[in-house]
């Protein structure tokens, strides 16, 4: 028989939601996008439109009461993340949560050891689902990198700088960032730390710097954090928003120095490099939406097969540590802005 399609609703129709919702759609009949609820009505409605999804709400108990569903997805700002997967896990359903989990570690840590038991939960990391990503894994996996010596990754752009219409790209796009407490390593080196860990294995902070540098972006506007593999190697990760003269989006940059060879993705071009070099080259924007398309299908995937989530709550709260210990290591204790 054919197993019966998978009922998710979406929690949040912000940007984001988008990606997400081509994500299920992209999965065709094995899943059906019932409901999407947002406290912006307006938004919501026009998410359900984009995407013919059927039921529109403005809060969390009113969709929970009226829709019989197997999955949530949360795509909603990262305050709510915590009341949203403690809902959905009192109902037992499993939840696919963006990250962070929460804003803090101890908040991450105490919400999984809520749930455990209750409901599965799987963190939306997608960024080492980007393709090149998963295929630099493959080298390494491989072997044909050796050990790895050195690595550093790095972000810089220009897009929380006015371009030449006085707007700033980075807050058109998110317009939440301008108010974010933990803004350079919370929400965007995030992920750089995750793809770290995916590549090079368990990453502990030897030191780190960030500093807010646009008086009315209320976080850290500049972050360089290095780490120290298992094996001592150094890591390096590095990022910006406010570089004048650079895009105000680019893509990463990432080295990895092995013992055999090395590797490199700039571009949007990796590369081996070595006694046998070879180059791939990826669309960007395909790119993007394959990541959460991957992230997505992995989910589903792993609810069929009760097979372990790649991004389960153990694992992104090892990743979770790793912003705190940059945070402290910058000696950011405090969110920027708080008194």
């Amino acid at each position: 028989m054919k197993p019966k399609a998978l009922k998710v609703a979406l929690a949040g129709a912000g940007m984001i939601s988008w990606y997400h919702l081509a994500g299920w759609r992209n999965l065709g009949g094995r899943v059906r996008v019932v409901a999407v609820c947002d406290p912006d009505a307006a938004q919501a409605a026009k998410r359900a439109e984009e995407f013919s999804i059927p039921n529109v709400y403005r809060d969390a108990d009113t969709m929970f009461a009226s829709e019989t569903i197997d999955a949530l997805d949360v795509a909603s700002p990262r305050q709510t993340h915590a009341q949203w997967v403690d809902a959905a896990a009192a109902r037992g359903i499993d939840v696919l949560c963006q990250k962070p989990l929460t804003p803090t570690f101890a908040e991450s840590k105490a919400l999984v050891g809520r749930v455990e038991g209750k409901s599965r939960l799987m963190a939306h990391e997608n960024w080492r689902f980007r393709p090149w990503y998963r295929e630099l894994k493959r080298w390494i996996a491989a072997g044909e990198l050796g050990d790895v010596l050195l690595a550093r990754m790095a972000m810089i752009t220009s897009g929380m700088l006015p371009d030449t219409s006085g707007r700033r790209p980075s807050l058109e796009r998110q317009p939440f960032m301008q108010h974010e407490k933990r803004l350079m390593i919370a929400e965007v080196l995030i992920h750089h730390l995750d793809v770290m860990r995916f590549l090079c294995g368990e990453l502990k902070v030897v030191a780190a710097s960030a500093a807010r540098t646009i008086d009315d972006v209320r976080g850290e506007t500049v972050a360089a954090i290095f780490l120290a593999t298992a094996s001592g190697a150094p890591v390096e990760v590095i990022g910006t928003m406010a570089a004048p003269g650079y895009p105000p989006r680019a893509a990463d940059r990432l080295e990895i120095v092995g013992s055999k060879a090395s590797a490199m993705f700039a571009d949007s071009e990796l590369r081996l490099l070595g006694a046998a070099p070879r180059s791939q080259s990826y669309d960007k924007d395909r790119g993007y939406q394959a990541s959460f398309d991957g992230v997505i299908a992995h989910f589903v995937d792993c609810l069929e097969t009760g097979a372990p989530f790649e991004t389960d709550a153990a694992e992104n709260l090892a990743t979770l540590r790793l912003v705190e210990d940059a945070y402290a290591a910058a000696d950011l204790h405090h969110p920027p802005g708080n008194t």
